[in-house]
């Protein structure tokens, strides 16, 4: 969540300068260009998420509409958004979706906004899946699921594999059961409430897992001040802090993920780029256990996430 503050979206959407009723693709470009002006990043992106929701579009499939312009309807609700984002406001909450990867997913105040960060890290896990593939039909875990945007992202990108999601959340899990149903992927994505492996073992259908994957809260708690208002002050607490020194989650589930993994499957924890010793050093104090403890790089050269194996042979403790 290194770059959390900036991920949030735009604060103020400059709708007085921009003509809504030009051609989405103009749209985009101007929306973006005022983003760029208010000095935020990833003013594309979010102008993208914008005038995607607007016109009710997936943002990742605008450029097939570039040339449809917003009805009246559509004008209306740009203008609404317009006058109730402030530079309080994180966007994304006004819009009430986000961008991931390819897709959109609903949020709320009781989730996460959606990250570059996470996008870097599942990047970084599908390439380790690339190099070392998982076994046919793999059952997935994902603990502190929130949207649900990176269960259902896997669900999507690995299709003939089976996903367990956990949150303690109730309201997250409402809206990840949500965007289950709104990416169709009910039949393969099971979501259970409870503090990370609590509801697994109603869930897990007697099966081991072949992955967990989690984005555990992991800002020190010292720092979440500092993130920038439309982050400390909008977006779940819960979501965010990872104790004193941004890895109490990671400890707890290396030292219970072992017991859920099926021998030689594999746990990879998103972290901050300065936590990689760390994180691995949170693994290795489970020889017995964990084999293969190492540090995924991500896509921008930076520490992403702990990597480790359930061991198979004659040290494995089950």
């Amino acid at each position: 969540m290194d770059a959390a503050s900036k991920d949030a979206g735009p604060t103020a959407v400059p709708s007085s300068d921009i003509d809504a009723s030009a051609p989405v693709g103009s749209l985009v470009e101007e929306t973006a260009a005022a983003f760029e002006g208010m000095g935020m990043p990833l003013a594309r992106r979010w102008a993208e998420t914008l005038v995607g929701a607007v016109l009710g579009v997936p943002h990742a499939e605008l450029g097939a509409h570039a040339g449809r312009t917003l009805g009246p309807e559509g004008r209306r609700r740009f203008a609404e958004i317009s006058r109730q984002a402030s530079p309080d406001e994180p966007l994304a909450y006004v819009i009430g979706q986000a961008p991931f990867l390819d897709w959109d997913f609903e949020i709320s105040r009781d989730t996460l906004i959606p990250k570059v960060d996470t996008e870097l890290f599942v990047g970084a896990v599908l390439e380790e899946l690339a190099r070392r593939p998982l076994p046919e039909e793999p059952h997935v875990l994902e603990l502190g699921t929130g949207s649900g945007c990176l269960a259902i992202s896997l669900a999507k990108t690995l299709p003939d594999a089976r996903v367990v999601a956990t949150d303690i959340s109730p309201g997250a899990l409402a809206v990840a059961a949500r965007n289950v149903a709104r990416h169709g992927v009910e039949d393969r994505l099971a979501l259970g409430q409870g503090d990370l492996f609590e509801p697994v073992a109603d869930l897990a259908e007697g099966r081991p897992f072949d992955l967990t994957i989690s984005n555990p809260p992991y800002i020190p708690t010292k720092n979440i001040p500092g993130m920038g208002r439309h982050v400390a002050e909008h977006e779940p607490l819960l979501a965010l802090d990872g104790g004193a020194d941004g890895l109490a989650p990671h400890g707890r589930i290396l030292d219970a993920a072992a017991d859920y993994l099926a021998p030689g499957g594999r746990v990879f924890l998103e972290h901050e780029w300065y936590h990689g010793a760390a994180a691995r050093a949170l693994a290795e104090r489970h020889p017995d256990r964990y084999d293969d403890v190492r540090t995924l790089i991500d896509a921008n050269g930076r520490d992403r996430a702990v990597h480790a194996r359930r061991r198979t042979g004659p040290k494995a403790v089950a």
